[in-house]
């Protein structure tokens, strides 16, 4: 214990101020000076507004100079010399409610620029200019919330935060900093950090988290570049690998460097391959096309796809990088022309300039005979055939979306059916004469989990494909994933952030593994399992809104057994909504009673014999909204 005013129980240290707590008794002109003095050092340009210090890192390449993070005023920078400081503030709204201008960590590299962790990610300083750079997963980080940071023997800079471990590999001046993000498969204690790290004399690296201390000593990157190739190029859907009439192919495709395309060749796709097999899964992707896009493109994803280009010369680029980040320096270019259609050629232009000039006279020679005669009857003929080609371009226009709506939800389908040895799977979509937002996906996983998604965007037309865009872009992203509710969460948390009034998602999620299943609905129709033991229908109702329309909304979880001789019929609102001539619905106990009838047969001939039940039905006439069926039968 430490003595207090009144109560000295033990001997004064030879320096005061370093024994704990001394209670000293002043009189009211101390008090009085005292608060003076206090009050002259705030309003001081030298008075520091710091409410707390949550990290202190001496300057090791700059004279006098102490970095100072704290509790909600941000970053200091403060000379020792002549006591002056600036302040570097992260967020200045709400900044000491949420935390926002905390600074956990603080770190100078062997270059003398600063980096420091803040749940805004990871903050950069140039000490030369003060200018201040923020790092986010926009830029290839797993979370914003960044713990610690430490620079390893070669430049790169390791990452702790609440979501694992990152390095982040530098390369030159020019060059975009690449992200690698290390998970528990690569032997992380577990994905959350604290602020505790250390680096011995050798290199050797140690960073603490709730579950332990990882310790490792970095090597030296893998400088061995990428190779690039290419797999397949499409135009309008269709490979220019196959038997596809006016090919521009000429040679072997990894040998084209020019392609030469006709106006209406004008939607072209690129599929590629990073070739490096040491830690393949992270290889990276970045493209460019020339006359299209402004910035590289950074993706993981090897297909590039682009529509409706404009007549002109593009350049599309392609390089790649490796596990751990390092891009190749040689580049895979394509020159890319297309032509202009006849109408808009050169001698087109002239032969409407001759048009016009002709026109204009005779137009001015029987205006001056007939004006006064004919003005008003010109007028009136005037109007209605404007009226008539708005009507005729509206109608046009009205036709074109619908048919790229079709074609672009056709495209998001997969092209073949997963093959398993335990399971028969068949598929089938009739699109509505308004598109619809009909959707199916599969993903088998590396243990042998097929994950299947079917789905329903609200709405029609553009909008709707363009939901089932996203829609299979999160689905590629998370397929993997066990964790459906995550995966449901995720979805919604992207389509809000979509800012699409009005529209949603439904989806049904279900993983088989050997004869278990486990599924989630948001908003979809009940699945249906004939059971063969029984010779019954059992129908797995799964209540939930559909995605985007409630954040965290409390998705059900549905677990159960797939036997053999098992069949499931999953469906989107389609056929249990048709509606014959007097308005009288097909329902959804009619699906149940027909597919009763038909749950003992191959998954084609279920498909079929449904298929069959609608058309009846409606009489064989095209139904309002899309009919989607995805049969799968346990051998």
């Amino acid at each position: 214990m430490g003595h207090s005013y009144g109560d000295w129980n033990v001997a004064s240290p030879e320096v005061s101020s370093l024994w704990e707590i001394q209670v000293i008794k002043i009189d009211d002109e101390q008090y009085k000076s005292f608060s003076e003095q206090l009050a002259s050092e705030i309003q001081s340009k030298n008075y520091m507004p710091l409410a707390g210090v949550l990290y202190l890192a001496f300057s090791t390449k700059h004279d006098n100079i102490l970095w100072l993070g704290s509790l909600s005023e941000g970053l200091f920078k403060y000379d020792l010399s002549d006591h002056s400081y600036k302040q570097f503030k992260i967020d200045s709204v709400d900044a000491i409610d949420d935390n926002k201008n905390n600074v956990y960590y603080v770190m100078e590299d062997n270059n003398g620029e600063v980096w420091f962790s803040s749940v805004n990610g990871l903050g950069h300083i140039n000490p030369r200019t003060d200018e201040v750079k923020f790092f986010t997963q926009k830029d290839g980080l797993t979370t914003n919330y960044v713990n610690a940071i430490q620079e390893d023997n070669y430049g790169n800079l390791w990452i702790s935060s609440v979501a694992g471990l990152t390095m982040m590999v530098r390369g030159k001046a020019d060059e975009k900093e690449t992200f690698v993000n290390i998970d528990i498969k690569d032997g992380l204690q577990g994905y959350t950090f604290s602020t505790a790290t250390w680096k011995s004399d050798v290199g050797e690296l140690y960073f603490g988290g709730r579950n332990g201390v990882n310790v490792f000593l970095p090597g030296k990157t893998n400088q061995t570049m990428p190779k690039i190739v290419l797999t397949d190029i499409k135009i309008s859907d269709e490979s220019v690998l196959g038997r596809m009439e006016d090919s521009p192919l000429i040679g072997a495709l990894n040998n084209t460097e020019e392609l030469s395309l006709s106006y209406d060749q004008n939607d072209i796709a690129f599929q590629f391959a990073p070739i490096h097999f040491s830690r393949s899964e992270r290889n990276q992707i970045a493209y460019k096309l020339e006359g299209f896009n402004e910035d590289w493109v950074y993706s993981k994803l090897h297909y590039a796809s682009f529509t409706n280009l404009d007549p002109g010369d593009y350049i599309f680029r392609l390089k790649a990088a490796n596990g751990d980040g390092i891009w190749s320096d040689k580049e895979k270019t394509i020159s890319i022309t297309i032509l202009p259609p006849w109408w808009r050629t050169t001698f087109a232009y002239i032969i409407y300039g001759l048009v016009i000039v002709l026109g204009v006279f005779g137009v001015d020679r029987f205006q001056r005979r007939r004006l006064l005669a004919k003005a008003k009857q010109k007028l009136v003929m005037h109007e209605t055939e404007m009226r008539a080609q708005l009507a005729e371009a509206e109608n046009e226009r009205k036709s074109k979306e619908l048919e790229e709506a079709r074609q672009l939800q056709l495209s998001m389908l997969p092209k073949e059916l997963p093959q398993l040895p335990n399971l028969d799977i068949a598929v089938y979509m009739k699109t509505a004469t308004e598109v619809g937002g009909d959707y199916y996906d599969f993903n088998v996983g590396m243990d042998g989990t097929l994950t299947v998604v079917i789905g329903d965007a609200t709405g029609h037309g553009m909008k709707a494909g363009t939901m089932v865009t996203a829609a299979k872009s999160l689905f590629s992203t998370h397929a993997a994933n066990p964790d459906i509710l995550f995966t449901f969460n995720e979805i919604t948390r992207c389509i809000k952030q979509m800012n699409i009034h009005m529209l949603s998602m439904c989806l049904t999620i279900l993983k088989i593994q050997g004869n278990n299943i486990v599924m989630s609905a948001a908003g979809m129709p009940p699945a249906l399992i004939y059971r063969k033991q029984d010779m019954a229908v059992e129908e797995v109702v799964l209540k939930g809104m559909p995605l985007g329309a409630v954040s965290d909304f409390p998705y059900q979880l549905k677990e159960t057994t797939f036997n053999p001789g098992d069949t499931m019929l999953l469906l989107s609102d389609g056929l249990p909504e048709l509606f014959k001539k007097d308005k009288e619905m097909f329902s959804y106990e009619r699906v149940v009673q027909e597919f009763s009838k038909c749950a003992h047969k191959s998954p084609e001939e279920i498909i079929e014999d449904l298929k069959t039940a609608g058309s009846d039905w409606v009489e064989d006439e095209d139904p309002d909204d899309d009919v989607t069926f995805v049969v799968l039968k346990m051998k």
